[in-house]
């Protein structure tokens, strides 16, 4: 029998000219490449590259063909690619090639050979490529700057090969499991530096080109096609002191800019040694360089050992960005550094598990941020924050497991949502509290020294940490973490967990379903979904929201299915004390209580003490009370007296999480009648932390700044007297200015609030004025900030030129900003249905915009879908996407989601609405 299964596979693989799957075969394992690529920059018209690479082949089943990738874009000459059979002794003799096919739908590159290759032996692939820069910002692609100095446009070329662009640099096995070690040699000219993952070992003048040089680089250690990284560039550098890490730190940008990048070089070399202490693995290369690309399309890359970053994410400039901005910094750049780790070290096996990196960089930052950064409080609210993403993000129906299916190359872009940033972090931090944090750091380490410099799936990391609890006593031995968190990574959606008190009884039943924005349409009255949940809780007589571990655990039979819990409560848990669950938000789940229940937690947050709730849930006592009235489980009048009390509270969390909630009926109310008694409504609310935090002054000892900044921007949005006026004064002082883009009198940590507040009451002169800064403005935050505040213009005619500039291919925005400006649009008081018109009446141009990133075109379309709550707006849009083909080549989870999004909306405001209305009403009389 094993023998005719090995003439099956033999067979199999020896036929596989039409080979026809999104994975590659099996058959090849490569060891090594010599690349070469020579970059040209000089023809500004049309820049290139080309080159050379090696690939060294160990051969693990017989084959008579070799397939790997080559992007469409790469020009390949089948006559100069040759294939040799190295011998023990060194010396090569050569394989035919019959003939070369290739594969458009995988990028398949296939070449069919004269003879079968034999299992153990290694063989050398040669072969030569050439293309032209496009326009785009993946794979290899060209970017340029405008010198200050000279105003001459300067050009630079940079790679971003996550998660499958490798291949249209250069032929290569593309697959995250196909590990390799690399030499990489640049050729370029002169003048330009060049830089890629490994320190360079030599430079020489290149025959045959005068002033052009080879830059030639350190091996590397075996990592992934996706990690490989290049630049070629004329930037200037800093390099840091020594961060008690052996790794040598530089930090290049284009020159004018280089001082923006301070405290990038200070602040990276401290986190790196943080995370060597954490692992207790050292970083393995001799250096780490990170470099600022002023046309970039994600925040930032953590190529080892050559981190890029889009300008914005690594500039901080201390005389004009905020403090806000600075952390920003700090956080992308303790996430890349994580990643050195976190898929550098140990790398997923397959696109599925993204998360096992993603997650765990997003979950290990604000690890490094509190210890580093202790002011900002990151652990706690960057874990609010992220769970706040969760909650809205993960209920709807389109949503995904964060492990799932991936089988061709457009879902790869897919994974990189919140589900695998945000969801993936929230899970591991609740993983990290139930088994403590002695179990977390031993299993973390035992998981990267069993995989480094290899692969592993989810299940490696669950069998390292199980084994750390049952060694440590943190689980019982008959449970596995696997278990538990399977039931996290393999389903989408979060539960709903129900507690019913028997006060007479002293008996608390606990029960668990699916949670679902639509509520309870849709038959969801049954949920088929269970999850393992770990169950912490307090009552008032005690009120102990430090002890976070599990008290018991509402689990799932053999079936998987919801087992539900009876547990009695103890003697001090007397019926006028309320109980609750989910001790400082451990998990990613909603909590309903019966009524009596919610009326005693209300009773203590509207009294004195409401302190004795932990911030953290009296901020998600908010969250889950308007949301469970949102999708009908709860009516508003217990929600709205619960969130009464935070006219008391000047903690940053609990606000936080009510306008985070706030904001979602805020988009739908103010495109109703019922605006005026809802703004009514906030101001009353807002009016006494607006003072507690100062308003618009400012103050040396400023309070938490992003807490005033986001009660400020909510008062001016609101048109809080005080703050619109403020905010005008303050514009007008610059507009006077006589070199307004030396001096600025508006304060950093306001300047959002007051660019926007001035241009929402402003003239079209504000919004010129403001335009030419953002044209003169050199620090990267303040070009970031004024394209947001751009968009907050009421004159419809600006903010119709504006839609126009922000995807004109001239403008001086540039295509990596342009979701952020169009975003800014549509959240405006007009700038939704302007928005909305252009995106359909402009479709065609913008797909051509684009150049066929529908990933980025579909982030548009959520963005407004978010505002559409009208039949109207709604069959509006299904009409579109009905009538329009190529929303099939669109991320189809992220139309189902503009869907659902839409849907959602009409929902809540014909049935919710009408409830929340008269709610408002009935106490309007109370609003000062």
């Amino acid at each position: 029998m094993l023998l005719l299964l090995w003439f099956i596979l033999i067979i199999l693989t020896l036929g596989q000219a039409s080979y026809d799957h999104y994975r590659l075969p099996k058959a090849l394992q490569p060891q090594h490449y010599n690349l070469r690529v020579l970059t040209h920059l000089e023809n500004v018209a049309r820049p290139c590259f080309s080159g050379e690479v090696e690939i060294e082949l160990r051969v693990l089943q017989p084959t008579k063909n070799i397939t790997l990738h080559a992007a469409s874009r790469l020009q390949l000459n089948s006559n100069r690619t040759n294939l040799y059979y190295l011998h023990e002794d060194g010396t090569k003799s050569k394989i035919a090639v019959k003939t070369v096919e290739r594969n458009s739908k995988y990028d398949y590159y296939i070449l069919m050979l004269c003879k079968v290759l034999e299992r153990g032996h290694i063989y050398l692939l040669h072969m030569q490529f050439f293309a032209h820069f496009e326009a785009g910002m993946s794979g290899y692609y060209a970017s340029s700057y405008k010198d200050q100095n000279s105003n001459k446009t300067r050009y630079l070329s940079v790679t971003q090969f996550e998660p499958a662009y490798a291949r249209a640099a250069f032929p290569c096995f593309d697959e995250p499991a196909f590990k390799a070690t690399f030499n990489i040699t640049l050729g370029h000219p002169r003048k330009y530096v060049a830089l890629s993952n490994m320190p360079i070992t030599k430079k020489f003048p290149m025959s045959g080109r005068r002033n052009w040089l080879w830059t030639i680089f350190e091996q590397t250690l075996p990592m992934p096609s996706y990690l490989v990284c290049y630049s070629v560039n004329d930037f200037a550098s800093i390099t840091s002191r020594n961060g008690l890490s052996v790794a040598k730190f530089t930090t290049w940008a284009r020159a004018s800019a280089i001082g923006q990048c301070k405290y990038a070089a200070e602040i990276a070399p401290r986190l790196l040694a943080y995370y060597e202490r954490m692992f207790d693995i050292d970083y393995p290369l001799p250096k780490v360089d990170q470099l600022a690309v002023p046309d970039f399309s994600a925040g930032a890359m953590e190529n080892w050992g050559l981190i890029t970053y889009r300008e914005a994410a690594l500039f901080y400039a201390p005389e004009a960005s905020s403090e806000v901005d600075k952390q920003r910094v700090a956080n992308i750049i303790a996430h890349e550094l994580a990643h050195q780790w976190f898929g550098n070290l140990v790398t997923m096996k397959w696109w599925n598990d993204l998360w096992l990196n993603e997650g765990f960089a997003t979950y290990v930052a604000t690890l490094g941020m509190q210890k580093l950064c202790s002011k900002w409080h990151a652990y706690a609210e960057e874990s609010l924050d992220n769970i706040l993403v969760v909650l809205n993000s993960d209920a709807y129906y389109s949503t995904r497991a964060i492990s799932q299916s991936v089988s061709r190359a457009s879902q790869f872009a897919e994974q990189f949502d919140p589900i695998t940033y945000r969801k993936g972090a929230v899970i591991i931090r609740m993983m990290h509290m139930f088994i403590g944090d002695t179990t977390f750091r031993h299993g973390l380490n035992c998981y990267l020294k069993r995989h480094a410099y290899s692969n592993a799936d989810q299940n490696d990391l669950w069998r390292s940490l199980s084994d750390a609890a049952h060694e440590f006593g943190s689980l019982p031995e008959n449970l596995e973490v696997r278990t538990i968190m399977d039931t996290w990574t393999l389903q989408a959606g979060y539960p709903l967990i129900t507690v019913q008190r028997d006060y007479v009884r002293n008996i608390i039943s606990i029960n668990q379903r699916r949670f679902l924005m639509q509520g309870m349409d849709r038959n969801n009255l049954i949920s088929k979904e269970c999850w393992f949940v770990p169950i912490s809780y307090t009552f008032g007589s005690m009120a102990n929201f430090t002890a976070t571990e599990p008290q018991v655990w509402l689990q799932c039979d053999s079936q998987g299915k919801n087992m539900p819990l009876e547990i009695r409560s103890p003697l001090c848990a007397e019926e006028n004390q309320w109980l609750i669950l989910n001790l400082q938000l451990t998990a990613p789940f909603r909590v309903n209580y019966d009524t009596s229940n919610w009326k005693l937690i209300i009773k203590t947050l509207q009294g004195a003490d409401f302190r004795r709730i932990h911030t953290m849930n009296r901020a998600q006592l908010i969250i889950d009370a308007l949301a469970l009235s949102w999708n009908g489980h709860l009516c508003y009048k217990v929600s709205l007296d619960l969130i009464k009390y935070i006219k008391q509270e000047h903690a940053y969390m609990p606000w936080h999480a009510a306008l985070d909630h706030l904001s979602a009926i805020y988009r739908i109310i103010k495109q109703t009648s019922d605006f005026a008694l809802f703004q009514r409504f906030m101001n009353d609310l807002l009016r006494p932390i607006y003072v507690y935090l100062g308003g618009m002054e400012t103050e040396s000892n400023a309070r938490h700044i992003a807490h005033k900044t986001l009660i400020n921007q909510w008062a001016c949005r609101l048109a809080l007297s005080d703050c619109v006026q403020r905010a005008v004064q303050y514009y007008q002082r610059w507009l006077i200015s006589s070199d307004p883009d030396l001096v600025n009198p508006v304060p950093q940590n306001l300047r959002s609030v007051v660019y926007c507040a001035a241009l929402r009451q402003g003239d079209e002169d504000d919004w010129n004025f403001l335009w030419h800064r953002y044209g003169n403005a050199t620090v990267a935050s303040e070009r970031r900030l004024i394209l947001q505040a751009l968009g907050c213009t009421q004159i419809v005619c600006v903010a119709r030129r504006y839609l126009h500039m922000i995807f004109d291919e001239n403008s001086s925005i540039r295509k990596q900003d342009i979701s952020l400006a169009f975003g800014a649009i549509v959240r405006s008081d007009i700038g939704y249905t302007l928005a909305k018109d252009y995106f359909i009446n402009n479709f065609s141009l913008l797909t051509k915009s684009f150049e066929l990133n529908y990933r980025d075109l579909a982030a548009l379309l959520l963005q407004t879908t978010q505002h559409i709550s009208s039949p109207q707006d709604f069959g509006e849009l299904k009409m579109f996407i009905d009538s329009h083909k190529k929303f099939q080549m669109l991320n189809t989870r992220s139309v189902r989601r503009a869907i659902d999004v839409a849907q959602v909306n009409l929902l809540w405001r014909q049935k919710q609405l009408p409830e929340l209305t008269r709610v408002l009403k009935a106490r309007s009389i109370y609003y000062k």
